[in-house]
């Protein structure tokens, strides 16, 4: 994969994320997740940036991870790959609501959400693969 495909992929994929967990955290399933929201830093704290570059050197490293596990247009692959990667953040996501005193209310919905939005960002990913090649089968 060219460097040009893959800052394509990871700009697509981080607003990709970025869309579809505000959507369905603060909007479709906000009130299940205020049950922490004390716990969020206020919008205007200098410490909440750095938050968007966590979520983008996430970013990086699954679409690098793609490229070396998937590395293709199968979409079917893709949704698997992606699907591993929401159950490797639904797992994350249990250390913090079982290691924390934080409310366990939004923890079923939060592991569904992460695997559902894995296997879509691996399909897309798959899609994205797929750019700019003369012959797009595998």
């Amino acid at each position: 994969m060219s460097i040009g495909k893959y800052i394509l992929s990871v700009i697509v994929a981080y607003i990709a994320y970025a869309v579809l967990y505000i959507v369905l955290t603060m909007f479709v399933f906000g009130d299940l997740f205020m049950a922490n929201a004390d716990m969020m830093r206020p919008q205007d704290d200098p410490m909440a940036m750095y938050a968007y570059a966590g979520h983008l050197l996430q970013t990086c490293v699954v679409v690098a991870l793609f490229n070396m596990a998937v590395g293709s247009t199968d979409v079917m692959k893709g949704a698997k790959f992606g699907a591993l990667i929401g159950g490797y953040l639904a797992a994350t996501d249990m250390t913090f609501y079982f290691g924390m005193k934080m409310s366990t209310a939004p923890l079923g919905v939060s592991i569904i959400i992460h695997l559902v939005v894995g296997a879509l960002i691996g399909v897309l990913l798959a899609k994205l693969y797929g750019i700019g090649n003369k012959v797009a089968a595998d």
